[in-house]
C-alpha cells in the first residue's frame, strides 16, 4: 500500500479487506479529527444563506437553504455561464430593436449596437447590465422565452432542485424564483471558467463598443472586492421583493468558498461573519495525492491474487475541526475482473465520502500490471487446465499399461512355439 497523506493534527487510517468481485467494491478509511476548539456564533440576518467548498460542493453552513427566494441580479450569474459556454469571448452580440425599453440598471445600448462577449461579460457582471442581459438571450436563443428555457434546463443539469427563471436579469417576476443552494450551485459551475473568475474580481473596466462612446466605464457594484484581499466576486442583487442578495467568493489558505446571501438587510456583514467562520473553523489537506494507491481489488486466474487501484488526480478533504469523520472510498470496478490486465487500465471512477456531505470523484486506474497464471503446459491454470492435464495423465497411464499387457502376451507365445 503506497502512502496516503496524513493529517497533521492526529489521523488513523484503516483499511478494510476488498470484498468479493460484484461491481462494487468498497475501501473504509476511520479518520479520527481531534477537537481543536469550538465553533463561534454567528448573528446572520439573511433569510436564506450558505457556505459551500468551491472545490466539493460540500456545504458547510446553511440556514433554510431550499427556500424559495427572488434572486434579483444574482440571476446574471446564470445568464454569465450561458455566455461562456455558448459563444466565443470575441464573438460580436448586436443589440435588438426595443433595447431601449429594458428598465434600471442598463448598459444604455442604442439598436445596432456591437459589443463583444467579453466586453458584455464585465457589462453584465460590473454594471449588472439588464439591457445587456436582453442582448444576450436574444444573441443565443433569438428571444427571451427561450433563453429562459435554455436558463432551467441548464439549472437541472448542474443539480437545482428549487429554481426557475423566467428573465435573464432577475427583474422582479413571481414565477422567477431559485434559492440559496442552487445559486451556490450555478456560482460554483461558473467560476471554473478562468474568464468568469477574471471578470468578477475586477473593480472597474473600459468598455469596447460601437456606438455610445460616451458610457465605457462600468465599476463593480460589488465593494467587498476592495475591503477583503481574499475576495474574488462573485454578483450583487437588489430589488423591493428579493431584498438585498448577494453571492460571494473569496480564497484563503489555497481553497475558495462560496457564500449565498438572500433577503438580508446587510449583506456585507453577513458575508464576513461566514467567511471568518468558515475559514477559521474548518481545515482542508490533502489526502490522496495523484498516483497513490488508494485501494486494491481481487482478479481471477492472475499471477496475483489482487491488483492495485491509483487515483489519477489529487483528493483534497476539508472537515469541521471539531468533528469525528469516517471517510469511504467505493469504486465500481469493471466486472469479472480476469487476467491479464495492463497497468494504467482505467476502471472507472473512486467516489470518496465522509458522511457530512463532502464528496469528490476522481478517475481510477489499475496501478499495476498482472499475467495470466500457466501451467507446465502452457495453458491458464483453471478448472479447464486441471482438466486437460488430468486428462492426459489419464491417458498415459492407460496406454502405458496396456503396452505391458501386449509385451506379455507375446513373450508367452513366442516361448510356446520355441518348445
Amino acid at each position: 500500500m503506497s502512502r496516503v497523506d496524513s493529517y497533521r493534527r492526529g489521523l488513523a487510517v484503516r483499511f478494510a479487506e476488498p470484498i468479493a468481485m460484484t461491481g462494487l467494491t468498497r475501501l473504509t478509511i476511520g479518520i479520527l479529527i481531534l477537537s481543536l476548539g469550538s465553533t463561534w456564533g454567528m448573528d446572520i440576518k439573511a433569510k436564506s444563506a450558505l457556505i459551500m467548498d468551491a472545490d466539493s460542493g460540500k456545504v458547510l453552513w446553511a440556514r433554510d437553504e431550499k427556500a424559495s427566494r427572488f434572486p434579483a441580479s444574482t440571476t446574471k450569474i446564470m445568464t454569465a455561464l450561458l455566455l461562456l459556454e455558448h459563444c466565443l469571448p470575441d464573438e460580436v452580440i448586436t443589440a435588438p430593436e426595443g433595447i431601449e425599453k429594458v428598465e434600471e440598471s442598463s448598459l444604455h445600448l442604442k439598436k445596432g449596437e456591437k459589443i463583444d462577449v467579453e466586453n458584455m461579460l464585465y457589462a453584465l457582471m460590473l454594471r449588472s447590465a439588464n439591457d445587456g442581459c436582453v442582448a444576450v438571450a436574444k444573441h443565443i436563443s433569438g428571444s427571451v422565452e427561450e433563453f429562459a428555457k435554455l436558463m432551467n434546463e441548464r439549472a437541472k443539469q448542474i443539480g437545482c432542485v428549487n429554481t426557475h427563471f423566467n428573465n435573464p436579469n432577475g427583474l422582479s417576476d413571481p414565477k422567477h424564483t431559485t434559492c440559496a443552494y442552487d445559486l451556490a450551485l450555478i456560482a460554483r459551475e461558473a467560476m471554473k471558467y478562468e474568464l468568469f473568475r477574471k471578470v468578477v474580481r475586477t473593480s472597474k473596466k473600459e468598455l469596447k463598443r460601437s456606438i455610445n462612446q460616451a458610457d465605457l466605464l462600468v465599476e463593480n457594484h460589488n465593494k467587498w472586492l476592495l475591503k477583503d484581499l481574499s475576495a474574488d466576486g462573485i454578483k450583487t442583487g437588489y430589488t423591493r421583493d428579493a431584498g438585498k442578495c448577494y453571492v460571494g467568493s473569496a480564497t484563503r489558505d489555497g481553497y475558495r468558498i462560496i457564500t449565498v446571501i438572500l433577503k438580508t438587510e446587510d449583506w456585507q456583514s453577513d458575508h464576513q461573519q461566514m467567511l471568518d467562520w468558515a475559514f477559521k473553523n474548518h481545515e482542508r489537506r490533502l489526502f490522496a495525492k495523484k498516483g497513490d494507491e488508494v485501494l486494491k481489488v481481487p482478479i481471477t486466474d492472475g499471477e496475483s491474487a489482487e491488483v492495485s487501484v491509483k487515483v489519477d488526480s489529487d483528493i483534497y478533504h476539508i472537515y469541521r475541526l471539531d468533528q469525528r469523520l469516517s471517510v469511504t472510498a467505493s469504486l465500481k470496478v469493471t466486472p469479472n475482473l480476469v487476467a491479464p490486465i495492463k497497468a494504467g487500465q482505467s476502471v472507472g471512477l473512486v467516489t470518496f465520502t465522509d458522511g457530512t456531505g463532502w464528496q469528490v470523484e476522481a478517475p481510477a486506474y489499475l496501478g499495476e500490471s498482472v499475467a495470466a497464471r500457466r501451467s507446465l503446459l502452457g495453458t491458464t491454470v483453471g478448472l479447464t487446465g486441471f482438466g486437460i492435464l488430468g486428462g492426459v495423465l489419464a491417458f498415459g497411464a492407460f496406454a502405458w499399461r496396456t503396452r505391458a499387457k501386449r509385451s506379455k502376451a507375446y513373450a508367452e507365445t513366442a516361448r510356446s512355439s520355441f518348445l
